[in-house]
């Protein structure tokens, strides 16, 4: 099998994924966006079905390829040997992003994910508009920066409320307090603000037909942000929520997707987003669950090894 990583090798998930396809004795063409223009290229031609993709010497027919796992920087940088002037730096960036995004959305094997993949997530709430229309039950919520229709919202709130950035980027989840209050007051930008849902969290992660779910025990807001005591374990899934988030990944073009819920102790599932670009790192090496290996499984013809534990289990337990 002949698979490509794609943007930053870097980033830790593309690094595992890279470890683990060689460890299964596949080949792996590391396509660094840093390094597009340097040390690969790609040309389509007229025929598209013979377009190739180039590292130093040798050159891959896109039809020799089982398929690319992406992780972007969200900071890529510019090599000095290139001569950019440093006032045209961005625009180089964000031209070469742009052909590297029409390379994945074009190229006929399976990309995870393709830019084009995913795009509610720029707009949180388009995305919880969505989810709601693919029938899962979503916290009530409202967009504002009028600090008398959050107060009126809170107010209808019994167990409070939490809020979050309405765009795609990444951002910390807190409770709605006398902060929020004064940035409003101040003219802040809309944000997303959502009922409290008292229980505890669960990442499910999908990739194709499969599920990995992993509940989260925390005592903060957003566990991603406050680790220090957080518990990961695995949790079994209701049939129809497994279902609901198959069925919603595929529609947003998503092969491996994360979504995020709230479950109460009445066995109520709350789903607050779907993330296009998930980590699966801090969930495999806590649960075991094979999520790398099922990546790859996706691409093809190499099966994993048989196992239904994850090798970052061993890694963490006992590292070198």
């Amino acid at each position: 099998m002949r698979i490509c990583v794609v943007g930053d090798p870097e980033d830790l998930s593309a690094a595992y994924l890279i470890w683990l396809a060689k460890r299964r004795g596949a080949e792996v063409i590391v396509l660094s966006e840093n390094d597009l223009g340097l040390n690969w290229r790609f040309q389509v031609p007229r025929h598209p079905e013979k377009s190739t993709i180039t590292m130093h010497d040798r050159v891959f027919s896109v039809h020799d390829i089982h398929g690319a796992f992406v992780r972007l920087n969200p900071k890529p940088v510019v090599h000095d040997r290139l001569g950019v002037p440093p006032e045209a730096e961005h625009i180089y960036v964000m031209e070469r992003r742009y052909g590297l995004h029409w390379l994945l959305n074009e190229v006929p094997f399976p990309v995870i994910n393709r830019p084009c993949a995913g795009r509610s997530n720029s707009s949180k709430p388009y995305q919880m508009m969505l989810l709601e229309r693919h029938e899962f039950a979503v916290p009530r919520w409202r967009v504002t920066n009028d600090p008398k229709v959050m107060a009126d919202f809170l107010a209808e709130c019994q167990n409070g409320a939490i809020y979050k950035a309405s765009s795609g980027l990444r951002s910390r989840v807190r409770r709605v307090d006398e902060t929020l209050f004064t940035l409003m007051a101040e003219g802040t930008s809309p944000a997303v603000v959502q009922q409290y849902i008292p229980g505890f969290d669960v990442r499910i992660h999908v990739i194709g037909r499969t599920t990995f779910a992993t509940q989260i025990r925390s005592h903060g807001i957003d566990y991603r942000f406050e680790s220090e005591g957080v518990e990961y374990s695995r949790i079994e899934v209701p049939p129809l929520i497994q279902s609901l988030c198959i069925k919603t990944a595929a529609s947003e073009g998503l092969i491996l997707a994360g979504f995020d819920f709230r479950k109460t102790v009445q066995d109520e599932w709350w789903c607050l987003e779907m993330n296009p670009v998930p980590t699966f790192l801090p969930y495999e090496a806590s649960t075991g669950h094979p999520i790398g290996d099922t990546i790859l499984d996706y691409f093809g013809d190499m099966p994993s090894p048989g196992q239904c534990v994850s090798p970052l289990v061993d890694l963490v337990e006992q590292p070198s």
